[in-house]
C-alpha cells in the first residue's frame, strides 16, 4: 500500500508537469554522480550517489534508476544521505512520512525516490551532497578484473497510466502555483572487481578520474607525456594512468600505447596494464 501510494505520487507529480506547461520552467542541470569502488569476489561494496547543482529554492521530488550487471553484484541496501534529511518525513506524519525516501530493486535496476508533497520548500532538498549510499556484495562468482557499471536511467515504467512514453528522470521543484523541471547531468559509476591483473586500487585508462575509460584520456595522457604545463591530474590521475605499469614513475609513450591499444579493441581492459 505505501509502494502503491509513492508510486501514484510520483505519477501525479509527472502529470502535474506535463499539464502545467504554462506555469512550467526548466532550468539548468542537476549533477547525479555516482562513486565507485573496488572489490574482490565475496567482498562488500559502498558508493555514493551525489548531487550537486542542486537549486537552492529546493526540490520536491526526485525520481530516477540506476542499471546494473546483477551476475557480478548484487544491491543489498540504499541509505539515505545527509541532503534527503529535510524534516518532510516528520512533516507528513505517520501515513506518509515513511514514504518520502524509499528505493526498489527490479530486473538489474534500482530505482531511488525522495519526494514530498509538501508545498513549504523548507522541507525540500536544497543542497548539494550526498543523496544516497548504495551498499552490495561481489557475486562469489564474477569474473576478476571485470566491472560492474552503476549507470543513471530514467526508471523503466510509464510516465503515467496507459501512456506510450516512458518516464523521466525528475527533478522537479512542484510549488502551489508553478512547477521547474530540471535536467540530469548523470556521472556514472562502477564496481571494480579486484583479484586478477587489474590492480585493485588503480582504474587504468581513467587519467581524468570521472569512472568511464575513452579518448578524452588518451589526450589527457598525451599532453601529461609532453609535459604540458596547462594540465593537471591528481595523484590517483597519475596512478590510473600508468597504463604499461612499467614501474618508472614517469609517464612514457608505453603508456600512451597501451591505452591506444585498448581504445582500439586489441586487448580488452582486463589485460591492462599491458608491459610493453
Amino acid at each position: 500500500m505505501k509502494r502503491m501510494k509513492l508510486i501514484s505520487g510520483i505519477i501525479a507529480a509527472a502529470m502535474a508537469v506535463t499539464s502545467m506547461s504554462a506555469v512550467t520552467a526548466f532550468a539548468a542541470d542537476v549533477a547525479v554522480k555516482v562513486g565507485t569502488d573496488t572489490k574482490n569476489p565475496g567482498e562488500e561494496f559502498s558508493v555514493t550517489v551525489d548531487l550537486s547543482g542542486v537549486p537552492s529554492s529546493g526540490l520536491s521530488t526526485i525520481d530516477f534508476a540506476i542499471s546494473y550487471d546483477a551476475s557480478l553484484i548484487d544491491i543489498t541496501g540504499v541509505t539515505l544521505g545527509s541532503i534527503g534529511s529535510t524534516g518532510a518525513a516528520a512533516q507528513e506524519g505517520s501515513d506518509l512520512g515513511d514514504t518520502v525516501f524509499n528505493w526498489y530493486k527490479n530486473d538489474g535496476e534500482i530505482e531511488i525516490v525522495w519526494a514530498t508533497g509538501l508545498t513549504d520548500s523548507s522541507y525540500w532538498v536544497s543542497k548539494d551532497g550526498t543523496l544516497a549510499t548504495i551498499s552490495g556484495t561481489v557475486k562469489s562468482d564474477a569474473a576478476k578484473g571485470s566491472k560492474a557499471d552503476l549507470k543513471v536511467k530514467a526508471v523503466g515504467r510509464e510516465a503515467y497510466p496507459g501512456g506510450s512514453a516512458n518516464a523521466d528522470i525528475l527533478f522537479t521543484a512542484i510549488g502551489e502555483s508553478s512547477t521547474t523541471d530540471y535536467t540530469a547531468a548523470p556521472t556514472n559509476g562502477y564496481v571494480q572487481i579486484g583479484g586478477g591483473t587489474v590492480n585493485p586500487t588503480v582504474t587504468y585508462g581513467d587519467v581524468d578520474c570521472n569512472g568511464d575509460v575513452n579518448v578524452a584520456d588518451a589526450v589527457l595522457l598525451a599532453r601529461l607525456e609532453a609535459e604540458d604545463k596547462e594540465v593537471t591530474v591528481t595523484a590517483q590521475g597519475k596512478l590510473n594512468a600508468d597504463c604499461s605499469n612499467d614501474g618508472k614513475g614517469a609517464l612514457t609513450a608505453e603508456d600512451l600505447n597501451a591505452l591506444l591499444s585498448y581504445l582500439a579493441g586489441i586487448y580488452k581492459y582486463d589485460q591492462l596494464p599491458i608491459a610493453e
